[in-house]
C-alpha cells in the first residue's frame, strides 16, 4: 500500500476516527523508536525473550536458579515461555517492537469484537473512536514497558464475546491462554461457568489441563516437572503484604494497611474469597432476573475485572489495563444515557483517581502517589458503581417471557406424559 492510498483512507475517516488514529499512531511510533534504540530500558520484555531461549535450552526459568546474566523477574508459567518463542528468536530491539505491536493489535481486535457482539448498544464509528481514546490512559504503561497485560485483557474480552456468540470452544481456548500468562484471570472463567454450566463445565477444565500439558510435548518431562515445581514455589513465596507502601500491590489491602483497619491477612483472604463468591452469585441472579445477554456479559466482565484489581492476588500499576475497556465503556455510557446522580459521582470520582495515578505515576519518587492508595480508592469507587447498577430496561419482560416459556414446556411435557 503506497502513501497516497493510505492518505486517502485516512481522509475518508470522520474527525474522531482521525483523532484516535493519530493519537495511537504517535504513541506506538514513540514507543517503537524508544524500544528499537534502547531495548533493555524501562521494559520487562527481555525477561520474556530470555525465558523463551532458556526453555528450549533446558535452562532454569525461575529465581534463584535462573542465570544472573539476564533480567530477573520471570513469574509466568512454563507454557508462556513457549508462547513467546516467535518473538524470542529475534533480537530484542526487533522482537520488543513486534511484541508491543501484536499486543496492541490484539487489544484493538478484541475491542472491535466487544463493540460488535457484546455491548448492549451498537456503537457508531465515532463512539468506537471514543472508546479507543478512553482506554488509552490506563493502557500506556503496559504498552511502554511491554507487559503481557494487553494480551490478557484481549483474551478475556474475546472469551466474553465468544460466549455471547456461543462459540464455546473458542471461549475456553482464550480463557486458557489468559490463564497460562497470569493464573488469576481464570476467575472470569469461573463466573462464566456459573452462568453457563452446561457448555463450559467440561470444556473449560479440558482447555486448562491442555494448556498445562503443552510443555510436556516440547521438552523432557523431568525438566518440565522441575520447572513447574519451582514456579509454584516462587508464586507461593511472593508476599508484598507488609512492605513499603510505594511497593505494595495497589489493592484493598493497601488501604487496610494505610488506615490501620484491624483485619488480619487470613481475614483478608477470606474477604477475597467471599467477595468473589458473592460476585458470581450476583451475576447469576442478574441472569435469572432476565438481563439481556449483552448487558449481562458486559456487567460480568466489568465486575470481575474490578474484583481482580481491588481484591485479586497481584495488582500492580500496569495491571489496571485489565480494567480499561470496562471503565471506558462506563464513561461512554454515562455520557450518553441518564443515570442516578450518586452513580455518576462514583464514576467521575473513580476516573479522577485513575487520572491522578496516571498523571503523577511517573513522579512517584517525589509525589508518592502510589503510597496514598489512589489506585485502590479508584478501584473501590468503580466497584461500588458497578454493584449499584440497576436492571436494564426490558429485563423483567425477558424474565417473564422465560418463565412463561418454561411453564409452557412443562405443560406440554405433562400432556405428552399423560
Amino acid at each position: 500500500m503506497n502513501l497516497a492510498v493510505l492518505r486517502s483512507l485516512v481522509d475518508a475517516r470522520a474527525r474522531w476516527e482521525k483523532v484516535a488514529f493519530l493519537a495511537w499512531s504517535l504513541v506506538l511510533l514513540f514507543v517503537s523508536v524508544r524500544v528499537f534504540l534502547s531495548p533493555a530500558m524501562k521494559t520487562v520484555y527481555p525477561i520474556f525473550s530470555a525465558s523463551g531461549e532458556f526453555w528450549w535450552a533446558g535452562a532454569e526459568l525461575y529465581e534463584p536458579y535462573r542465570s544472573t546474566d539476564v533480567q530477573a523477574g520471570y513469574r509466568y508459567s512454563p507454557t508462556f515461555a513457549i508462547l513467546v518463542t516467535p518473538f524470542a528468536v529475534l533480537p530484542d530491539n526487533v522482537g520488543g517492537v513486534l511484541w508491543r505491536l501484536c499486543n496492541v493489535a490484539a487489544l484493538f481486535v478484541s475491542l472491535g469484537w466487544l463493540a460488535r457482539s457484546v455491548l448492549p448498544v451498537r456503537l457508531s464509528t465515532k463512539e468506537f473512536a471514543w472508546l479507543l481514546l478512553l482506554v488509552m490512559p490506563l493502557t500506556l504503561q503496559s504498552v511502554n514497558n511491554g507487559q503481557a497485560n494487553l494480551l490478557v485483557i484481549a483474551c478475556l474480552i474475546g472469551s466474553v464475546a465468544a460466549v455471547k456468540e456461543e462459540r464455546w470452544n473458542l471461549a475456553c481456548a482464550l480463557l486458557a491462554f489468559a490463564f497460562v500468562v497470569k493464573v488469576y484471570p481464570l476467575a472470569l472463567g469461573m463466573v462464566l461457568l456459573t452462568l453457563y454450566p452446561r457448555p463450559l463445565s467440561w470444556r473449560m477444565p479440558l482447555a486448562v489441563i491442555a494448556s498445562l500439558l503443552l510443555p510436556f510435548a516440547c521438552q523432557d518431562p523431568a525438566y518440565v516437572v522441575d520447572q513447574y515445581a519451582k514456579w509454584i514455589a516462587l508464586v507461593r513465596s511472593e508476599d508484598r503484604s507488609d512492605i513499603q507502601l510505594e511497593h505494595m500491590y495497589r489493592d484493598l489491602w493497601l488501604l487496610i494497611h494505610l488506615y490501620g483497619i484491624p483485619l488480619s491477612r487470613t481475614g483478608y483472604t477470606l474477604l477475597q474469597a467471599a467477595a468473589g463468591a458473592g460476585l458470581a452469585l450476583l451475576c447469576w441472579q442478574r441472569q435469572r432476573a432476565g438481563w439481556p445477554t449483552g448487558a449481562l456479559l458486559t456487567s460480568t466482565l466489568a465486575l470481575v475485572m474490578a474484583w481482580m484489581m481491588l481484591l485479586g492476588p497481584a495488582t500492580e500499576s500496569s495491571s489496571f489495563v485489565l480494567l480499561a475497556p470496562s471503565l471506558a465503556w462506563s464513561v461512554l455510557e454515562a455520557l450518553q444515557t441518564p443515570a442516578r446522580l450518586d452513580r455518576r459521582l462514583l464514576l467521575w470520582a473513580s476516573c479522577a483517581g485513575f487520572g491522578a495515578a496516571v498523571l503523577f505515576g511517573g513522579f512517584s519518587s517525589t509525589v508518592g502517589i502510589h503510597g496514598m492508595g489512589v489506585h485502590s480508592w479508584a478501584s473501590l469507587l468503580y466497584f461500588v458503581y458497578l454493584l449499584a447498577e440497576g436492571a436494564p430496561v426490558g429485563a423483567h419482560v425477558n424474565c417473564l417471557a422465560g418463565e412463561l416459556a418454561r411453564r409452557e414446556l412443562e405443560f406440554t411435557a405433562s400432556k405428552l406424559a399423560g
